[in-house]
């Protein structure tokens, strides 16, 4: 067979399922061509767009170390690449769900080489569990993630390391051109600082754990997530890791391991259903009178609701592509719940800025907040704003980073400040509505309005 091997958002080279299959199957290829379509991110903030563009080329710096050169295109060229050098198959990654755009999603890119008589060939090479095989006693996907916990915890166990070597490749790999505008100067080899990060995490953090998840003046805690979206690790060797570990201090690595569970139920249930990304969950909540509120939109985006723990969250997000786990569950609530605006609009928004976005865990942890999703939060719970400022960011260490106005201002005023207004311009000369927006919305009377319209349902 000619055989092309799609390598998006697999950009590693390590334990990486798609180069252990060509081994395994070498004496039926005939010809073989590494192919990396490129994404188009032009409606990608700047900074996902850059880092996209950063691990790309430190990929295909290493693979060029190994003296392989895959055919760099953009995915409207892929047809045209297949037929010209007359693919008789493709090897496709079936289970990522961290592209840009949903027409990169596997459904799409079958159907496409198919449409140009390719053969596609599957390949699991991002989550741990083949859907199918999670199923209840009913053969139906599980909707609570306590139940899908319990009854898929006991099938994580070791598996042994893809054996091949990469030089192995080179050796049978015809070489590939770029085709792209995109320009390979040097760049650092993500896959390698993954795997320190990694290990550092195992090393250290991983002990703190479980303090660590609700501390917001951190980007992330572990940084799996962004790694697995782009490819850099195998999620068996992180489940590898974790096993080995866990003996050392079982709370802690137990904690990481639900959460990694808990990537792995969101994926399930989007292949399951693939309509709730852009439809509720819950069939019910499909004819909510959301708000659609552009001003109020915006406010939310720019950080400039008048409350800061949202407003510090979401500039963080507009300049780096990162927010804390805690951060995200408060900033969603507050546009769903405070501002009632639809859950799809805060979703994509994402989508344009989180280096680690990932659609299944995006949407579903969108849906959850809005408490229109499996499993979801109940509607009477809704997180208060300030209360959430209080409790995670007690002293104002992460808002302040982000809110510079509120530098020299003592914890008691930061976290509402509409409230202590007056304090403010006496003692700081801040005058809130000028030097800083006041609230927005008023949380009591913004709760009992979406109250009201979720007993309407």
């Amino acid at each position: 067979m000619h055989l092309g091997v799609i390598l998006n958002r697999v950009f590693r080279t390590k334990d990486n399922p798609l180069f252990h299959y060509i081994v395994k199957h070498q004496n039926e290829i005939n010809k073989l061509y590494f192919i990396l379509p490129l994404e188009d991110l032009t409606d990608a903030s700047e900074v996902k767009r850059d880092y996209y563009h950063k691990v790309v080329k430190g990929f295909v710096n290493a693979l060029d170390k190994y003296d392989i050169q895959p055919y760099i295109v953009t995915y409207d060229k892929l047809g045209d690449l297949a037929d010209t050098l007359a693919l008789s198959h493709v090897l496709v990654a079936k289970d990522i769900m961290s592209y840009h755009k949903e027409i990169y999603d596997y459904p799409h890119v079958k159907q496409a080489f198919e449409n140009h008589r390719v053969t596609v060939i599957g390949q699991r090479v991002n989550h741990y569990f083949e859907p199918t095989k999670t199923f209840n006693k009913q053969q139906q996907p599980y909707k609570v993630f306590t139940s899908f916990y319990k009854a898929n915890r006991q099938d994580l166990v070791r598996t042994p390391k893809k054996s091949y070597q990469v030089k192995q490749l080179a050796q049978i790999a015809e070489k590939g051109l770029n085709q792209s505008d995109l320009k390979f100067t040097n760049s650092k080899d993500a896959e390698k600082l993954a795997r320190k990060a990694w290990d550092d995490f195992l090393n250290g953090d991983i002990v703190r754990y479980d303090k660590l998840t609700d501390d917001v003046t951190q980007d992330f805690v572990s940084g799996l997530g962004r790694s697995l979206a782009y490819g850099l690790l195998d999620i068996r060797e992180i489940i590898n890791d974790l096993l080995e570990g866990y003996d050392s201090d079982e709370t802690n690595y137990e904690a990481f391991i639900r959460e990694v569970i808990f990537r792995e139920f969101y994926y399930v249930l989007m292949t399951q259903y693939p309509e709730t990304a852009t439809k509720s969950f819950s069939e019910k909540c499909r004819s909510m009178e959301w708000s659609y509120n552009k001003a109020h939109f915006e406010v939310w985006r720019k950080g400039q609701t008048g409350f800061p723990i949202v407003d510090a969250a979401m500039k963080k997000l507009n300049r780096t592509g990162y927010m804390h786990n805690r951060l995200r569950m408060v900033v969603s609530q507050f546009l769903t719940k405070n501002l009632f605006i639809d859950w799809t609009w805060g979703e994509d928004y994402f989508r344009q800025y989180l280096i680690d976005y990932d659609n299944a865990s995006n949407v579903h942890g969108w849906q959850w907040s809005a408490s229109t999703g499996t499993d979801a939060v109940p509607y009477f719970r809704m997180f208060n704003p300030i209360r959430q400022s209080e409790r995670f960011d007690a002293q104002g260490y992460f808002i302040k980073t982000q809110l510079e106005i509120f530098n020299d201002v003592i914890s008691k005023y930061i976290h509402d400040p509409t409230k202590y207004k007056s304090k403010l311009q006496e003692l700081y000369h801040i005058e809130i509505g000028k030097d800083y927006p006041e609230a927005i919305v008023n949380h009591k009377d913004s709760r009992a309005y979406v109250m009201d319209k979720f007993k309407q349902l």
